[in-house]
């Protein structure tokens, strides 16, 4: 009941902000936008997209060798796209992280360590995206009002002085977690781990922000390509919360309203979230095939007996 109550609420948060955005878009200038979409940026912005999706399967897969699972790239390259499957086109309804635990767990790993490692492997990201901010909201965050702009970067610098701090002194203050937590987070923020796992996690982030700013350029948006790497990470980690139903109507606000700060028209800002979630569909596609010959092959085993 709950699951289901969680499930309508962000259906409920994304109608409304989709509502309140489509109010307001000319939809003739929308459709126009999307007949303009270049051919070529839009399949180097896809290149980009699987590069960095690999990445981020390959940032997976380091974090569970830091927890002691030990298993072939390939076979986490699988699950991760798998859970990019069930994200795409499920949203809301069974999380592709929910996925991931399971297959993992399936393979003998214990449900603990497959819950940390997928929450490591967001919160890595999420400390990628925050170095991304420190960097350029001050380069590049000119078009942002003042207390905005002090405000994510204050929050970007507090954090991630924290996280770094905790990796620090790990030895000091891992005893008072529980067992279970404390056991992951010495053998993830022992000092080494940590920054080869956050350099992993800044170069998902950097590949993220090229992959969507090369769908800009095949949409016709002509901000500074620097923009992005203050625009997207600020999408990025609205898009993740869970308030909505796979970051619709967030992801498309956040960009309209940047773009239009910049001088764009909110209908660019809108095609871009839609042209993104649009890519992202592809990579469901791959998960979604190796889920089917996955259930193939399991069908064809039990027919054995």
């Amino acid at each position: 009941m709950k699951k289901y109550l969680s499930f309508f609420l962000k259906l409920a948060v994304s109608g409304t902000l989709l509502f309140y955005l489509f109010r307001q878009t000319d939809f003739k200038l929308l459709l126009h936008t999307f007949k303009q979409v270049s051919s070529g940026w839009l399949i180097a912005s896809i290149f980009v997209f699987f590069i960095f999706q690999l990445v981020s399967a390959f940032r997976w897969y380091e974090i569970l060798k830091v927890l002691g699972f030990k298993r072939d790239l390939s076979f986490i390259c699988r699950v991760y796209f798998i859970g990019m499957f069930f994200n795409a086109f499920l949203p809301g309804i069974l999380g592709g992280d929910l996925i991931r635990v399971f297959y993992v767990v399936k393979e003998g790993s214990s449900k603990t360590l497959a819950s940390f490692s997928v929450a490591y492997d967001r919160a890595f990201g999420f400390l990628g995206a925050l170095f991304l901010l420190i960097i350029f909201v001050p380069l590049e965050g000119d078009f942002m009002p003042s207390h905005t702009r002090h405000s994510i970067f204050y929050f970007s610098v507090t954090v991630l002085t924290i996280t770094f701090g905790m990796a620090i002194f790990s030895r000091f203050w891992h005893e008072r977690l529980g067992k279970n937590l404390a056991h992951t987070m010495t053998l993830v923020f022992k000092i080494r781990n940590f920054l080869k796992l956050f350099s992993l996690g800044l170069a998902v982030q950097v590949l993220y922000n090229i992959h969507v700013s090369l769908l800009g350029k095949s949409l016709g948006i002509s901000i500074p390509w620097l923009k992005y790497f203050l625009i997207i990470p600020l999408m990025g980690i609205l898009a993740s919360l869970p308030i909505s139903l796979g970051g619709f109507g967030v992801r498309e606000g956040t960009l309209a309203y940047f773009l239009n700060l910049l001088g764009e028209p909110k209908e660019m800002g809108i095609a871009l979230g839609f042209l993104t979630y649009g890519v992202a569909l592809l990579g469901g596609l791959v998960g979604g095939y190796f889920y089917l010959r996955g259930d193939s092959k399991r069908q064809k085993q039990s027919d054995k007996y």
